[in-house]
């Protein structure tokens, strides 16, 4: 029994110093994630401050420090950081080596525990009182594990301790009390081994969770900016989000929503439910919190870290594609209007205008979230089943009855986007070569275009238009064939 106490005190002193250390090195880990958060709210309140400057220079530079923090709370780069820190790697290499020799001493102890256990199965020295007070710490033991999320991480591993400790107190109550003591010995050295490990577990599981709530902090902070940027740019105002009303900021949620083709509904539908988790953490606490069966592990929060990195990676590519969509559309507008004009007034063609209008929006698209809201927010309850992201279609007729179609097509490449012209004319005889080449250098003419640079398309075989690679092309192709099929 004098060895069993060495080891114990041992192995408890061992198990105080791990505790310390590891508070050591969670507390190193949580300056690093303060200065970034800190950081973060620098920057924020650095771009509130300028954002009425509406100063692209301060939204890029605002940008990049939002790009370094983002790469700051990642995982790798927190552990690259604390590697260079020599301190931590000393405590690391010191707390290691006192891990191995907990587990060595532990071993030890299951070892000297089950020879006593064959030594007192016939004879017992030890008295009643020395096994109530082990039986005591092994049920302290016990308690202390049961508060901490032991489930979580270790599901179903308090059991045997509980079945453990039941049936040494039956051997007690037999008079077997070094028996007893035994396995209330090895029993209280598990339980500290499972609270340890649980204590590790939840330290991560912590350190995982702040960078996953810093990274929604940020993704929020960009969304919500948005609005502003929104506002600022489509009604030429200098607004910051915060002095926007919610009816503002709701019909801003809307068009941006509509332009990034519902990107942005999604990305703040997925943010909501993840602020929705971080709400219930800090609503109790993190150990509260970890007992409920559907909380997040860590698993999870890996996870929605990784989905986290790319929707910031997304929403930052939305941000500038949308904004090019808009502005691609308002041209499209622009020049419809000026192609009409000059058409009208100046080559006195005729202008179908029942037959001119955005394209008609896909079964699809008519029932998306994003565009109903959107149509019903600018035209009410009845509305033009259009789709103003997509290309504008003009008809015009000369004086032979010849059918001039133009498409004002959008092109997306990356995060821009560019309008072309496509230009189709129905001759019902021979293609009329010098009568194209006038219709091209009106168009031209008509939107101010004084070098072409393949803006305008023209195309005398619709077929080899509806088979064109681009899917845009081929949607134009086959509405003209449509329209033509109709009218003949």
């Amino acid at each position: 029994m004098d060895e069993i106490h060495r080891l114990e005190n041992q192995i408890k002193q061992l198990q105080e110093e791990l505790e310390k250390q590891n508070k050591e090195a969670a507390k190193m880990r949580q300056r690093l994630s303060d200065e970034n958060l800190r950081r973060l709210k620098e920057y924020e309140r650095e771009m509130q401050s300028n954002l009425d400057q509406h100063d692209r220079d301060v939204q890029m530079e605002y940008e990049r420090l939002l790009n370094e923090y983002q790469r700051s709370v990642n995982a790798e780069i927190q552990e690259q950081q604390l590697a260079m820190d020599v301190e931590y790697q000393k405590l690391l290499a010191t707390t290691q080596a006192k891990e191995r020799e907990w587990i060595e001493k532990s071993q030890q102890l299951e070892s000297l525990i089950t020879e006593l256990k064959k030594s007192t199965q016939e004879k017992d020295q030890i008295s009643a009182q020395e096994s109530d007070k082990y039986m005591l710490e092994a049920g302290m033991a016990y308690k202390e594990v049961e508060k901490k999320p032991h489930e979580k991480f270790f599901p179903k591993r308090i059991k045997p301790f509980h079945t453990a400790i039941c049936e040494a107190r039956t051997l007690a109550k037999s008079g077997l009390n070094e028996a007893a003591i035994a396995i209330y010995i090895s029993t209280r050295s598990g339980l500290n081994r499972l609270g340890f490990d649980v204590d590790e577990q939840y330290d991560e599981w912590i350190r995982q969770y702040s960078i996953f709530k810093n990274k929604v902090g940020l993704l929020h902070i960009q969304t919500t900016d948005e609005l502003a940027f929104w506002v600022n740019m489509s009604a030429n105002k200098t607004v910051k989000t915060d002095d926007l009303s919610e009816a503002e900021k709701n019909e801003a949620r809307i068009q941006i929503n509509y332009w990034s083709t519902g990107e942005y509904g999604n990305i703040c539908k997925r943010l909501s439910e993840f602020a929705k988790e971080i709400s219930e953490v800090e609503k109790t606490s993190p150990t509260e919190y970890l007992k409920r069966e559907d909380s997040y592990d860590i698993d999870v929060l890996k996870k929605s870290i990784t989905e986290l990195d790319e929707m910031l990676g997304k929403f930052k590519d939305l941000s500038v594609l949308y904004k090019e969509r808009y502005n691609a559309s308002c041209e499209r507008a622009d020049w419809g209007e000026l192609i009409i004009d000059f058409f009208e007034g100046e080559i006195n063609l005729e202008w179908l205008e029942e037959e001119t209008h955005f394209k008609d929006a896909e079964a699809d698209v008519l029932v998306a979230v994003d565009y109903e809201q959107y149509m019903q927010h600018i035209y009410g309850q009845e509305y033009d089943k259009v789709d103003a992201r997509e290309w504008l279609e003009l008809v015009f007729q000369n004086s032979q009855e010849t059918d001039i179609y133009i498409y004002i097509v959008p092109y997306e490449k990356g995060t821009h986007v560019e309008n072309r012209v496509v230009l189709y004319i129905d001759y019902s005889g021979a293609v009329n070569d010098d009568y194209s080449r006038t219709i091209y250098a009106h168009i031209m003419e008509s939107i101010r275009l004084e070098e072409d640079n393949g803006v305008i398309n023209f195309t005398t075989d619709i077929n080899e238009l509806k088979t064109n690679m681009n899917t845009t092309l081929r949607e134009t192709g086959q509405s003209i064939s449509k329209k033509m099929q109709r009218i003949r």
